[in-house]
């Protein structure tokens, strides 16, 4: 394929059961050009009541460098990411004491180790000696960090052990604190958080009550991670992630989901702090193709309805039935190690994208969740990387297909290894992730031109609005 074809092409011809939903498709927007709220057949019980709205604006965003000065590129190290809580993980890639992980973020590498329990150490993964990394593998477990360049030994809490050839060295010289330096981390149900701040407040008071009131159905203490990528971006990382903050670019980016996923009916809501939650409403199709749509199931609804226990004889006779059958079959399972009616309606059927600021968004459905970052390059401001990892719950069977992992290891008997793909490679991304990812560029190419005079928002892309003006609060001293 050319170049030059667009991405809507692409993927047109490829992973697109839902054939009725081509790309171009006549778009009937009457209906819903005077209103933006939940079509009549949208059954509304059950979910989550849509909080009161927040005016930030029409202004156009018209500083550009944001998105490509190396100044302000280390201005946000400076006063944001190393301010905030950072999401870097979860204990059980971590399972046992003595185990741990490496976590980079931008010039900063961090070593996080499991002790007893749910405990754990953060520690900055550098030699106290001369500076040198002690570690580079991201996962591991061992009694002690060996510097690769002097051999100067650590225990896994980061006591400094031994000096070699410590006779050489006058002891004024030391009688510095030579342990590995702390950085501060907390555990909140299982998810591992570190901030470069010693001053920050409490981490349950920086994700907000809304945060911990609305997952606390969610299964987070016990899962495995069965997917864990990382790929660099040639974008920044602010443009690669407002690609997710919003689903206005659905329609056109990725064409298989039209009948898949209602991302103009969204819900958008605010949140102290920068965070965000998205409700993308899963087999309920775009309203702005729905006269296109023949009555019978598409091959995703049958799938969907699979998954669900039901069986062909089951099945709804109009694809607008799929949502409530769906739900109607999950609430009815006994004995299942989910609890599915510890969950809303909405959370059953629905995507819960939840966003903590400034990059990590969580994708949250009862049976898994996808953890998307865009991390900042440490020298490059065009660039970024991408990163995913997908945890699933213990016993649920076979995973859903929604979660895009084919022969998960379910065991829990090994430690995932990151899997670090190349720039051009589209393959490994998945189809949705990959035509996101080809849009990016072209959107850190078109911020350079003189023609391009600052993005206009509509109220789909509330959340990037709202990114941006916690963003500013950090960049201009008001918070930090």
């Amino acid at each position: 394929m050319s170049k030059d074809e667009t991405v809507t092409e692409q993927y047109d011809r490829d992973d697109n059961h839902f054939q009725f939903a081509e790309a171009n498709a006549p778009i009937d927007y009457e209906p819903y050009r005077q209103s933006y709220k939940l079509p009549e057949w949208k059954d509304t019980k059950g979910r989550y009541a849509k909080r009161p709205s927040r005016d930030l604006g029409t202004d156009r965003n018209t500083d550009k460098s944001v998105y490509h000065s190396r100044d302000i590129m280390e201005q946000e190290w400076e006063r944001i990411w190393s301010k905030v809580w950072l999401l870097v993980g979860h204990l059980n890639d971590i399972p046992k004491p003595n185990a741990f992980m490496k976590v980079d973020r931008a010039h900063e590498s961090v070593l996080i180790v499991r002790g007893e329990g749910d405990s754990i150490r953060a520690m900055y993964n550098v030699c106290q000696h001369r500076g040198a990394r002690l570690v580079e593998q991201d996962f591991g477990t061992t009694k002690k960090f060996v510097c690769p360049f002097h051999m100067w030994e650590f225990s896994s809490n980061g006591e400094l052990l031994k000096i070699t050839d410590r006779e050489t060295f006058r002891e004024e010289a030391l009688c510095h604190n030579l342990d590995l330096p702390e950085v501060r981390s907390a555990v909140y149900r299982g998810w591992i958080f570190i901030t470069f701040n010693d001053d920050a407040g409490p981490l349950e008071e920086y994700l907000g009550s809304e945060f911990l009131k609305l997952t606390e159905a969610y299964s987070f203490e016990n899962v495995l991670r069965i997917r864990d990528v990382q790929q660099e971006w040639p974008a920044n990382w602010k443009i690669s992630h407002e690609a997710f903050l919003e689903g206005y670019h659905v329609q056109a980016t990725h064409p298989q989901l039209r009948g898949a996923v209602d991302a103009y009916h969204a819900q958008h809501d605010l949140f102290d702090n920068g965070h965000g939650l998205s409700i993308y409403q899963f087999m309920s199709p775009l309203p702005q193709f729905i006269r296109n749509l023949p009555n019978e199931l598409a091959e995703e609804h049958k799938i969907f309805l699979r998954e669900a226990g039901l069986s062909e004889d089951e099945w709804p006779k109009h694809w607008s039935e799929v949502p409530a059958a769906i739900i109607k079959a999950k609430l009815a399972k006994k004995d299942y190690v989910l609890d599915y009616s510890r969950f809303s309606e909405g959370q059953l059927i629905d995507d819960w994208n939840w966003g903590i600021f400034p990059t990590t968004e969580m994708f949250l459905h009862p049976e898994g969740y996808f953890i998307q970052n865009w991390l900042p390059h440490p020298t490059d401001p065009e660039k970024c990387y991408y990163t995913v990892q997908v945890y699933a719950v213990p016993g649920i069977g076979e995973l859903p297909s929604f979660m895009a992992v084919e022969n998960a290891d379910m065991s829990g008997k090994r430690v995932l290894p990151r899997h670090y793909i190349d720039t051009d490679d589209y393959e490994n991304l998945g189809p949705v992730i990959r035509q996101d990812r080809e849009l990016v560029p072209r959107v850190q190419k078109g911020i350079h031109s003189k023609g391009f005079q600052g993005s206009v928002y509509s109220e789909q892309e509330i959340r990037i609005r709202h990114f941006f003006d916690e963003y500013s609060q950090y960049m201009s001293g008001m918070k930090g």
